[in-house]
């Protein structure tokens, strides 16, 4: 086996893309956080602390002629009760100029595992396994430009990065920064590799920068979430709104328009004129006529019908798409786009959807090429005219 120099990851060339924070251990583990740690004490009870970790859309961007590369990792991927009872097993993606290289694979790893009462996480246990090393073998001896793109379903830890060659800054990109905001169906934490995420696979197809803030489960128009997509430079916006809100039954009509305008409006005040796509839900059979909250029964998830005198007010997705195609069309903002997410994934793609909620890689993957084949030429003439 080729011998590598190792260095540890926060004192390497290696640019860290996508998270906004990081945190580190006395033992020198680094794990990531998707949103600005001023932001982890207005979490409240929510699984932000947790889904926030999951490094989805997060790479590491660097310049080598090594022929051999490792990270040394710690993963813990996510396991629920009588949902997903067996992990997935996490992969890494290498990319190299641009192009799909390799695929390794962490299999050494815990578990975090939950146990869930509808939308509510009851129990949270984080069972801590084994460190490994993720190596890339058998790579070009020229110069060349590096990713390393981290699973969307597991809590990664990076300790070194190792390589025969010395690892150097990247090349600067010049790419167009796109940040995406959405929920469990934009974390994809059921993706068999990284590139399979549907925002970053549109954005490889659309030459774009992607920043992914995808968090499952907690796509609630969180005022510290708005703020931050805000404060970000972007040359473009996309925020898939409300599968999360009847998810976890958080909102009813009277409270729903108010906050998608309030959480726009705080975009605007510091984004005026940076295009934005509001994209409604994708196709989820239980709750296309019953509202939430998204139950978990003997078949797996599932909804209930709502008595009618309890019904007043409370979404579905056909309501929801309706409200989010209203808001757009009378906010007067000609920066602001509607997408409905149906155009993405819907009733027919439904045997890429094995839980009833969320789709496969192949699923996934769909979505990503859907996106850029629909807003190809509004992006070319949004960013590139």
């Amino acid at each position: 086996m080729v011998e590598l120099k190792q260095t540890s990851l926060l004192d390497s060339a290696a640019e860290i893309v996508g998270p906004y924070d990081h945190m580190h251990t006395e033992e020198g583990w680094v794990s990531f956080s998707r949103l600005p740690l001023w932001t982890w004490k207005q979490f409240g009870v929510s699984g932000l602390h947790r889904w926030t970790r999951f490094p989805s859309g997060v790479r590491l961007r660097f310049r080598t002629a090594a022929t051999e590369i490792a990270l040394e990792v710690h993963v813990m991927p996510l396991t629920i009760a009588r949902v997903v009872e067996e992990p997935r097993t996490p992969r890494f993606d290498l990319v190299v100029n641009g192009a799909e290289a390799q695929t390794q694979a962490a299999t050494a790893g815990g578990q975090i595992r939950l146990e869930m009462d509808g939308p509510l996480v009851t129990k949270e246990e984080f069972i801590r396994g084994k460190s490994e090393e993720i190596r890339f073998a058998n790579l070009s001896s020229d110069l060349k430009d590096v990713e390393i793109w981290l699973p969307a379903g597991a809590m990664v830890e990076i300790r070194s990065i190792a390589a025969n060659a010395e690892i150097l800054a990247p090349t600067p990109s010049s790419k167009k920064k796109w940040v995406h905001y959405g929920s469990s169906i934009s974390q994809c934490a059921e993706t068999d590799r990284p590139l399979d995420i549907w925002s970053v696979h549109a954005s490889r197809l659309l030459g774009l920068d992607i920043r992914n803030l995808g968090l499952a489960g907690e796509a609630h128009l969180d005022g510290f979430v708005a703020r931050t997509i805000a404060d970000t430079p972007a040359d473009f916006i996309s925020l898939k709104l409300g599968i999360n809100v009847v998810n976890g039954d958080s909102m009813r009509e009277r409270t729903f328009i108010p906050a998608v305008h309030n959480f726009l409006d705080t975009i605007r005040e510091k984004q005026p004129t940076t295009p934005i796509l509001v994209i409604s839900p994708i196709y989820c059979p239980f709750h296309e006529e019953n509202p939430g909250p998204t139950l978990i029964g003997d078949a797996g998830l599932t909804s209930m019908k709502r008595p009618q005198e309890l019904a007043a007010g409370a979404l579905n997705l056909p309501k929801i798409r309706a409200i989010l195609e209203k808001i757009v069309s009378e906010r007067e903002d000609e920066n602001l786009y509607f997408m409905n997410g149906l155009d993405l994934f819907n009733k027919a793609d439904l045997h890429l959807m094995p839980d009833n909620l969320h789709p496969n890689s192949e699923g996934y993957r769909l979505m990503g090429e859907r996106f850029a084949t629909l807003k190809r030429e509004l992006i070319k003439k949004l960013l590139f005219s």
